[in-house]
């Protein structure tokens, strides 16, 4: 009786050994430059390129010149969603506490309009400014960056 199991056994540890074998020869026949290059579950349809949601801005740099301390500016940046996905914005965040933005929650369509408000509150800002706004979103490039400049006066 311990034969045949052991026979048993035997039988199924290289039955299994050789179906292995077979897995890594149909994986040697595809050529290496074209191994992994289509995502699992997904077709690809030859001449179709789509290049998902990508935000571009219109101008990324606004001077607003030279402003009374105290003084606060609007800036509004638009974008467009020249790809072929709708844009989500996640988070947009300005490099200090004295500038607010507000934008677009909602997606933006392929081809539409999206807009970046910024608020700079200039109390206690003496001399040249430069503030960052990073866009966050689900576009090709992920973090777009905005400039805000001008010179506070007293």
């Amino acid at each position: 009786m311990k034969w045949i199991f052991l026979i048993f056994a035997g039988l199924v540890v290289t039955v299994s050994c050789n179906n292995g074998n077979k897995q890594e020869q149909k994986a040697a026949e595809i050529p290496l430059e074209q191994q992994g290059k289509q995502p699992v579950g997904q077709t690809i349809i030859p001449g179709v390129d789509s290049i998902g949601a990508a935000l571009e801005v219109e101008n990324d740099s606004y001077d607003f010149g030279e402003v009374k301390e105290g003084e606060k500016v609007e800036h509004e940046f638009t974008f467009t969603n020249t790809g072929s996905e709708p844009l989500i914005i996640s988070k947009v965040q300005a490099s200090c506490g004295c500038t607010t933005p507000e934008y677009s929650k909602n997606p933006i369509a392929p081809g539409a309009e999206g807009k970046v408000k910024v608020v700079f509150n200039s109390a206690g800002q003496l001399g040249k400014q430069h503030k960052v706004i990073t866009v966050t979103s689900n576009a090709t490039t992920p973090n777009t960056v905005l400039h805000l400049r001008g010179e506070v006066v007293k």
